[in-house]
């Protein structure tokens, strides 16, 4: 009876023991499984290790963009306005622009009330009556991205050839922020939906099966 149930305990013993060798060698390849697959994945992670130099390069360049065009204005819009904003008998013989620069967008007119602004356009002319200078500078300052335009000088002049009387001017007028373009500035951070939708669904089409030739075209 006691070689019975010691015999009954050996294979109960052994019995246990092949499963848990089973369960490990199982576990053991399950595990090798996994490495190999990990071992895989980082490969192919690896292929994709240019996208963050790629969105790197795409953040410099964007802000690279907004910094050199911060400064960026329209002139032919505001010269075609300022030039045309001039009252009849008003004449220009020289303009002169200066303008801040990304490096230094800051500029004053150097006097104890000067506010920052874009830089400004120094101008000389000739107008046929004195009042016609406080008529361009109330002009001037009513367009967008110009104020504070001052008549420095005026002096009462004459023309040898023809005898007419005329008055020489000079003066200045400062460039606002307004009259920045925001041409280079974009708040776009995602691709539109609408052409997601478009690139996706063209991905979708199938390609055409080529037509058959030879001796299985009908």
């Amino acid at each position: 009876m006691i070689v019975l149930v010691f015999g009954i305990f050996l294979v109960v013993v052994a019995a246990a023991y092949f499963l848990v060798v089973a369960i490990r060698s199982s576990a053991e390849d399950e595990l090798q499984a996994e490495n190999d697959r990990r071992t895989q994945l980082q490969t192919e992670l690896a292929t994709y290790g240019y996208i963050n130099t790629l969105a790197d390069t795409f953040d410099n360049s964007v802000k690279a963009r907004e910094w050199a065009g911060s400064t960026d204005i329209d002139w032919a819009t505001h010269l075609t306005a300022l030039l045309s904003s001039a009252p009849d008998g008003i004449t220009f013989t020289d303009m002169a622009m200066a303008q801040g620069t990304p490096a230094g967008v800051i500029a004053t007119d150097g006097t104890a009330f000067a506010q920052p602004d874009m830089g400004s356009i120094v101008f000389t002319g000739r107008a046929s009556t004195p009042d016609l200078t406080a008529a361009l500078i109330e002009a001037f300052d009513a367009l967008p991205g110009f104020s504070d335009t001052w008549v420095e000088a005026k002096q009462l002049q004459g023309n040898n050839e023809n005898g007419a009387v005329f008055w020489q001017y000079s003066g200045a007028t400062r460039i606002t922020f307004s009259a920045l373009s925001g041409r280079t500035v974009t708040e776009q951070t995602t691709v539109p939906e609408e052409l997601l939708a478009e690139i996706e669904a063209s991905e979708a089409v199938p390609s055409a099966s080529p037509a058959p030739t030879g001796e299985g075209a009908n």
